[in-house]
């Protein structure tokens, strides 16, 4: 991620955007050349006051000049001419409505190498345009988990909005198949008016026509400029970002230049908003469904897209892919790789957050989409008709409490000592993360939640104490990477930090150790974290790779998402993570 707290836009000069207006695993918004932005402030959740379930959008304006899209199909469609045709995943006369199609879509999505660096596997994402298919694109996690719900409902001209609130200005708005609006309707001042700025090919292309171009899609990055580069477009940084993967998306260019400005100005903290997602039961999840990991109210979080469910009685095996801070392709993730994710506290646990509330109230956990519809020439976000026993109302804080518990339940995955060995692999694959990106405060909860459940294993089926588990399997870089408080931690705003650096730092820890072993002493390890005595707070580390004549391999601390702690000089770290290692 990018710092974008301050952008400076042809035409709209000056304009700060913090905090609320945000991409999922990212922060602030807006957008890097003259079509944007229209919005003076950030976009954050609506206000207690204004969300309600049958609130209505804004005033349906077909044909308008600000439409990306003409919204001629409706969700629930089984019956119509465009329902019964055969699909990207289904065949001729499905008898599936479109959720339903949303949710086939996403389940033929195929895994392919990741080509981003990141290892792993990534997903292959197929189109209605003959054989064409595509790699999953580098954005981040909410970014993703909006493109797929965005991308399907384009392609099918389906109605899609997203509501979030202008706080400067104390409106609501809406993005949308419609464009950017207000509740009257009207576009929004700044934003393109997509219909007539930008070309649609859908009706004049056909397959084995050459692929129309927009050539100034290439140029294009998300908020930040940079970071969004997708190699197997192009070697060229230059015009290889969203923009272009977006012009190979769509033959609808419109639906392109709206997808970066979306993406630019919702996330993770708009898909908590019970007005754009519903919450819904660990037994009911659906492919499309996603998870959101929440561990503040403003700010940003996780969001996690469910690629595959497999239901057993008693049992569930979910996959999931996502994007990640920095921006990665989707990573896919097994059931044993998300299981420590989808128990966890910031998924709605019944614990208390750093900011004394408990993280039920957070909005994290399971959502599913809400499904536009014009009513009395108001568009609606709705719960979809077939999702009354799946639904949990937003302020139900007790079966939110109870739901990390239940997947804890229903992803238990067999015999003790696979449980085991699963939380081994999740504790490892953290530490690998955090080799590459020492900063990652999510990499380290990870782990840390992947330990709490190796104490638990050990406990109940081995008779293990925490302590002995402790002595077993904790290293010397979990120390090195205790896991800090997000909410007290600007290490955790810093997501530029290279597997350079974790080298580094992992030197410097063990010479510290080498250092206590000659004097005859043992020495607490020093956390990776900023420090109140240190210059920016990593002066211990920087100097230490000046000592080895590398100083061209320690970048400075810098503010790369949104955050109320960055102004903090010292970090907080959290108790679970430390151990007494004096001695062991």
């Amino acid at each position: 991620m990018k710092l974008r707290t301050f952008l400076m836009f042809a035409g709209v000069s000056g304009l700060v955007l913090t905090g609320g207006i945000l991409s999922g695993c990212s922060g602030a918004a807006g957008s890097d050349d003259a079509d944007g932005p229209g919005v003076d402030g950030k976009l954050e959740q609506l206000p207690d006051q204004l969300t309600g379930t049958s609130a209505a959008g804004p005033i349906a304006t077909p044909g308008s000049a600000t439409e990306v899209w003409a919204a001629t199909n409706a969700w629930s469609d089984k019956s119509s001419a465009a329902a019964k045709a055969a699909g990207v995943a289904w065949e001729a006369n499905s008898g599936l409505d479109w959720s339903q199609k949303f949710s086939a879509w996403i389940a033929s999505f195929k895994q392919i190498d990741n080509a981003d660096g990141y290892g792993g596997k990534t997903v292959q994402i197929p189109t209605p345009f003959g054989d064409r298919t595509l790699p999953g694109p580098t954005l981040e996690c909410a970014e993703f988990g909006m493109m797929l719900r965005v991308t399907f409902s384009s392609w099918y001209h389906l109605p899609f909005y997203l509501t979030g609130w202008d706080a400067t200005n104390k409106r609501t708005l809406y993005a949308g198949s419609f464009g950017f609006v207000s509740s009257s309707g009207a576009g929004v001042a700044g934003f393109p008016k997509y219909k007539t700025q930008y070309k649609d090919y859908e009706s004049s292309w056909k397959s084995g026509d050459a692929w129309p171009t927009d050539s100034n899609l290439d140029k294009i990055h998300l908020a930040g400029g940079s970071g969004d580069n997708n190699a197997f477009i192009g070697s060229d940084d230059a015009t290889n970002g969203a923009g272009a993967y977006f012009d190979q998306l769509f033959l609808n260019k419109r639906a392109a230049y709206f997808m970066r400005n979306l993406l630019d100005y919702f996330g993770s903290i708009n898909l908590a908003d019970s007005s754009n997602l519903i919450q819904v039961k660990a037994e009911s999840i659906e492919v499309g469904d996603v998870m959101l990991e929440r561990w503040q109210k403003e700010g940003i979080g996780h969001t996690i897209p469910i690629m595959a469910v497999a239901t057993t009685p008693g049992h569930l095996a979910i996959s999931a892919a996502s994007g990640s801070m920095p921006r990665r392709q989707p990573l896919w993730e097994g059931n044993d790789d998300l299981v420590y994710t989808f128990t966890g506290d910031y998924t709605g646990g019944p614990s208390m957050s750093g900011d004394n509330v408990p993280y039920s109230h957070l909005g994290g956990g399971l959502h599913r989409w809400r499904t536009a519809v014009n009513r009395g020439g108001h568009w609606t976000n709705e719960r979809g008709a077939d999702d009354t026993d799946a639904y949990i109302a937003a302020g139900d804080y007790s079966s939110i409490e109870a739901r990390p518990l239940k997947f804890q339940t229903l992803m238990s995955n067999g015999s003790p000592e696979s449980q085991r060995d699963a939380a081994i692999a999740a504790i490892n694959d953290a530490r690998t993360k955090l080799h590459s990106h020492p900063s990652s405060c999510s990499a380290r909860t990870e782990r840390e939640n992947a330990f709490q459940s190796l104490y638990a294993v050990e406990q109940s089926s081995f008779s293990t104490s925490q302590a002995d588990v402790d002595k077993q399997y904790r290293t010397l870089e979990d120390q090195v990477f205790s896991e800090l408080d997000y909410t007290k931690s600007k290490t955790c705003c810093w997501d530029s930090t290279t597997d350079a650096m974790g080298a580094l730092i992992l030197q410097y820890a063990q010479s510290e150790q080498d250092q206590a072993q000659t004097d005859g002493v043992c020495k607490q390890p020093t956390v990776f974290e900023a420090e109140a005595s240190s210059g920016d707070g990593y002066k211990r580390w920087a100097d230490y790779a000046a000592s080895q004549n590398q100083s061209s391999d320690w970048v400075n601390w810098s503010q790369d998402e949104p955050c109320s702690q960055a102004g903090v000089a010292q970090d907080t770290v959290t108790p679970r993570s430390t151990i007494a290692w004096c001695p062991r």
